[in-house]
């Protein structure tokens, strides 16, 4: 990614995505609606039909496919060493969150390995190498971008594709529509990295 506009517009698909696989409120329908008109076009449509959906519609699907009995929607559910704990692992990815004084909302109250925190994060790191690049601070822009391309690839890539897979195994016709969505925007971001991403 080499522009302003690109950054800006990781950002928004990262946000999009992270608000859809939160809890539903009627404030989250609303930007999720919002976003989709900021979307890249190949995106946009099928972000403004699922942005479309009932909210409590939505509610019961969210319970259902990624509630307490559903789908597990955090990294470390996908860590293959269990054994280890979960501390290390939250730890590390707290330490990203720290460094970039980035604070989750506390809305969503989620684990910081959650879907929607992650995708979140990295919604935020993009923000962050737009304003860098607007500001012509190139030490900040390049800060900013290794931790985007370093965040993505050691968290999200870790176990994405297999929460992918898990959710669209349901029989949830929206949210395997949305995991086909994000699966789709994720392998575009990394069709963006550059090379020694």
């Amino acid at each position: 990614m080499n522009t302003i506009q690109d950054w800006l517009s990781s950002a928004t698909g990262w946000r999009w995505a992270s608000l859809l696989f939160q809890s539903p409120t009627s404030s989250t329908k609303e930007e999720l609606q919002e976003l989709a008109d900021e979307l890249p076009e190949e995106f946009s449509q099928r972000a403004k039909e699922l942005s479309a959906i009932a909210l409590d519609e939505w509610e019961t699907e969210f319970h259902r496919v990624l509630g307490p009995a559903g789908c597990p929607a955090c990294e470390s559910s996908y860590e293959e060493n269990v054994l280890a704990g979960r501390g290390p692992l939250l730890a590390e990815i707290a330490g990203f969150y720290q460094a970039f004084a980035y604070r989750p909302e506390s809305a969503t109250r989620e684990t910081p390995d959650h879907l929607t925190t992650e995708l979140s994060f990295l919604s935020y790191l993009a923000l962050k190498v737009a304003y860098a690049m607007h500001e012509e601070r190139a030490q900040e822009q390049q800060i900013a971008e290794a931790a985007y391309w370093r965040f993505l690839q050691v968290h999200p890539l870790f176990w994405l594709e297999r929460f992918c897979e898990r959710v669209g195994q349901t029989d949830s016709p929206f949210y395997r529509a949305g995991v086909d969505w994000l699966a789709k925007w994720t392998q575009r971001q990394m069709q963006l990295a550059p090379a020694q991403a």
